[in-house]
């Protein structure tokens, strides 16, 4: 009998333990969901620009409409800014008249992105959550901090007693470590432990369960009869009854008998008590899922990929009804141009128990295309099989139609460079003026992006202001313009209006909020139908060099000759790209202060190869190309060949782009649908941003980066050290690698200065994380200097000398 006892004493003693630790697993699941939406609040805020603007200038009602919520929405105590010298700039705790003041000094650019941590004031303790604040473009986060956003909250006595009425678990607080299970290390921002949470809970009904069979067992087995005879008539009422009725009130999911229960002071009230909190923590994680649901497009699958579940976010944007999408296999919203490799890494990832994330591109029911961003999870069973797997996604489509949307003219509703050229095409006796604006880089640089966006607005207005009916104003690109008359107007008449546009904008300039700024414009004039673009352009372009307000083209001037020059090349270029004889040449980046990869990385070089078979360098065609609007397709002839080569020479590859390629819409939607059909290609593809200096001026520009990173690009600056080169917006464009300019590295044994210039790029750029590329090492005397400076890749004649397309791969076969 005593055998049985402790055996029985034993097993109990187990069920205790295990109860204790299932209610305490789930009293830690509560505070992180808690404290998963308070983090992932902080989180958002600190990309919010207009976040950025307050910490600039404080401002009351912003912070009143956008910050003070916070307190109510999340049952949070305190809200504080500080600016990027941890300064204190704004407080809000609207139920402490004495709040903690959090110490951040300790905090520095190197702590991680997000820091959770404690603090303690005369035995009190405080939860803080804070982020650094970036602008929204800083995605990771790799410049200085321009400020700290901090969210707050006391674990006091209302605290602990809502947390008990959740998990039902019972927890006190203490600086003192102690000897026991159950504790909870409290940290502060130094992850120095400052105070614990110590977990205790008493399952009271089995215990009471345990004192019943200790009296069963002891008083015999003949007794044993006797009592449960007895405790059937005596509990019959009292007991079995209201057990059956509580069985009653879960099936059916009427809690009216058992609200009425839990008033008991018994055993019996304690069990009511426990169901109806466990009901409570049910609904508030329907609560949760409700949010999700609302917010997010939510899916389920079984283990081979078929529809179980959806929510009504995936019918909305889908297009399918709910019974169309239960039962089928989720490719029903594939779109076809994601490539079967795509999905074949997906499913590798996935079924080998990893989390999936990415963007992919799906197709709704009446064939129109959008972008979600997902995260894939696979649930798994208590054998640790994936039984299901459970998505959920973000629209992004506005994002990708934002790119797709790139160039297509804001300012004013103006027309743009192709309307223009189809009705230079379908006119009589043409006049044309292209108009550039002086000095708007400077603009740009000086007052801000936005500012400069407004200024070519009202410039664009203001110019409309001073034209009659006959003259009709275009947008061509940036700060470029085209005033355009088909009207039979003379030449004489076209000019003299022209001069006085020119002599009226000078004088008046433009009023941006009551304030009067220079506005400096030149034009390039061409008359006639015949060439009539590409001779505006060369009187534009004579404008830019001699500095001269107007220029008209004229033949007897010189111009003639360029004309006949651009229409030669024009003929060459066109006929290249007709017969397909542009080619590409490789040429080695080499490591050297980094580990060697198994895959070589090639610099792209264009040639194009004339109809003699002469191979010609693009320093005699690529600016032509572009005022003959033909470096689209040039662009667009690497791209494709580009990742060709990656896959057949098994390489990585840089390729040279401009702004120019990234605003043109049918470039940056060949590369983007290139990188989403080649997903092995992620991290193989590096794009060189050359004329940079213009690059960090467009928030379309930034955009595109953006994306271009999400879909597995690397970024470089080409040149840099030559000309206009800015330290500070390397951080803004969060690049992965510089190449030094050839005119730098050249002589960087012999001249003292072009050896200290590269060694300061080269500190800062590896403090920044950024890897440096030595372009133009062309013996073996420089190479050493760039060893010695430690510059992780060098590229040159020196190392390899640029190879045609073909006799690469004829070599990797070989």
């Amino acid at each position: 009998m005593s055998t049985v006892w402790f055996s029985k004493k034993t097993e109990e003693q187990r069920h205790v333990w295990q109860e204790q630790n299932a209610v305490f697993e789930r009293y830690k699941a509560v505070l992180k969901l808690e404290s998963n939406l308070i983090r992932k609040t902080v989180f958002d805020y600190s990309f919010w620009d207009e976040l950025v603007d307050f910490v600039e200038t404080v401002n009351e009602a912003w912070s009143k409409e956008n910050l003070e919520s916070i307190i109510t929405t999340f049952d949070v105590d305190y809200i504080y800014v500080f600016d990027k010298q941890k300064k204190l700039i704004y407080a809000y705790h609207p139920h402490h008249d004495t709040p903690l003041l959090p110490d951040i000094k300790t905090l520095s650019t190197s702590t991680p992105q997000f820091k959770e941590f404690f603090q303690e004031s005369k035995g009190h303790f405080s939860q803080f959550f804070v982020a650094p604040i970036h602008y929204s473009a800083d995605i990771e986060r790799k410049g200085e901090p321009l400020g700290f956003f901090l969210i707050g909250r006391e674990w006091d006595a209302s605290f602990l007693n809502a947390m008990e009425e959740i998990s039902l678990g019972k927890a006190t607080l203490s600086k003192e470590k102690e000897h026991f299970r159950f504790l909870l290390p409290l940290k502060n921002l130094n992850d120095s432990e400052i105070g614990y949470l110590r977990f205790n809970f008493t399952p009271s009904v089995l215990l009471f369960m345990t004192s019943l069979q200790n009296s069963i067992l002891i008083s015999g087995l003949i007794v044993m009869v006797t009592v449960i005879f007895m405790f059937y008539l005596l509990t019959k009422d009292t007991f079995l009854t209201p057990i059956q009725r509580i069985s009653n009130a879960l099936k059916t999911h009427k809690p009216f008998y058992l609200l009425s229960l839990a008033q008991q002071k018994n055993e019996l009230g304690e069990i009511a008590t426990l169901i109806l909190e466990y009901e409570k923590q049910k609904q508030l994680l329907e609560h949760y899922k409700e949010a999700i649901d609302e917010n997010t497009i939510v899916s389920k699958t079984d283990a081979k990929g078929i529809i179980t579940y959806i929510n009504d976010q995936f019918i909305a944007i889908s297009g399918y009804e709910r019974e169309e999408l239960i039962g089928k296999p989720h490719n029903i919203v594939r779109h076809p141009d994601n490539s079967p490799e795509f999905f074949h890494e997906m499913w590798k990832e996935l079924k080998s128990g990893k989390t999936w994330k990415g963007i992919v591109k799906n197709r709704r029911k009446d064939g129109s295309a959008y972008y979600v961003k997902s995260v894939i999870m696979p649930l798994f069973d208590a054998h640790q099989r994936i039984k299901e797997y459970i998505a959920i996604r973000y629209d992004v489509s506005e994002l990708f139609e934002h790119v797709e949307r790139l160039r297509k003219e804001t300012l004013a509703e103006l027309p743009n460079r192709k309307m223009l050229l189809e009705l230079i095409e379908s006119s009589q006796a043409p006049h044309l003026a292209i108009i550039n604006i002086s000095g708007f880089r400077e603009i740009n640089t000086l007052y801000g992006q936005s500012f400069g966006d407004r200024y070519l607005q009202d410039c664009a207005t203001h110019i409309q202001h001073h034209l009659d009916s006959s003259l009709h104003l275009f947008h061509l690109q940036g700060d470029e313009f085209a005033l355009f008359s088909n009207d039979g107007k003379t030449q004489e008449t076209f000019v003299e209006h022209c001069k006085s546009l020119l002599k009226t904008i000078t004088h008046e300039g433009i009023i941006i909020d009551d304030k009067t700024y220079v506005l400096s414009l030149r034009m390039g004039i061409a008359n006639g139908k015949e060439y009539l673009y590409n001779r505006a352009e060369i009187a534009i372009k004579e404008a830019r060099t001699t500095h001269n307000a107007l220029v008209i083209y004229d033949d007897n001037e010189g111009f003639k000759q360029r004309l006949q020059q651009d229409i030669k090349w024009d003929q060459t270029i066109r006929d290249a790209l007709a017969h397909n004889r542009f080619t590409l040449f490789l040429q080695e980046i080499v490591p050297l202060h980094v580990k060697r990869n198994d895959r070589k990385k090639y610099e792209l070089l264009i040639r194009l190869i004339d109809a003699k078979g002469a191979v010609i360098s693009p320093f005699h065609f690529i600016d032509l190309a572009k005022r003959l609007h033909l470096y689209a397709h040039i662009t667009q002839f690497v791209l494709q060949q580009g990742f060709h080569l990656a896959q057949e020479l098994n390489c990585d590859i840089s390729i040279n782009i401009t702004k120019e390629d990234m605003l043109t819409p049918e470039t940056s939607a060949l590369l983007f649908d290139l990188l989403t059909r080649h997903p092995e290609l992620k991290k193989r593809i590096t794009l060189e941003l050359v004329e940079s200096e213009s690059i960090e001026d467009s928030s379309d520009v930034r955009t595109f980066l953006h994306l271009a990173r999400e879909k597995g690009c690397l970024i470089a600056i080409d040149d840099f050290g030559s000309g206009y080169s800015n330290f500070e917006y390397l951080l803004r464009l969060n690049v992965d690698f510089i190449k030094i300019d050839g005119s730098l590295i050249k002589n960087i044994d012999t001249d003292a200065n072009a050896y200290t210039t590269v060694k300061a790029i080269t500190h800062f750029a590896k403090n920044l994380g950024i890897s440096v590329v030595a372009e133009f090492v062309h013996n073996e005397e420089v190479l050493v200097k760039v060893r010695e400076l430690g510059i992780d890749y060098a590229q040159g004649f020196h190392l390899h000398k640029p190879t045609d397309m073909a006799t690469m791969a004829l070599h990797v076969k070989r």
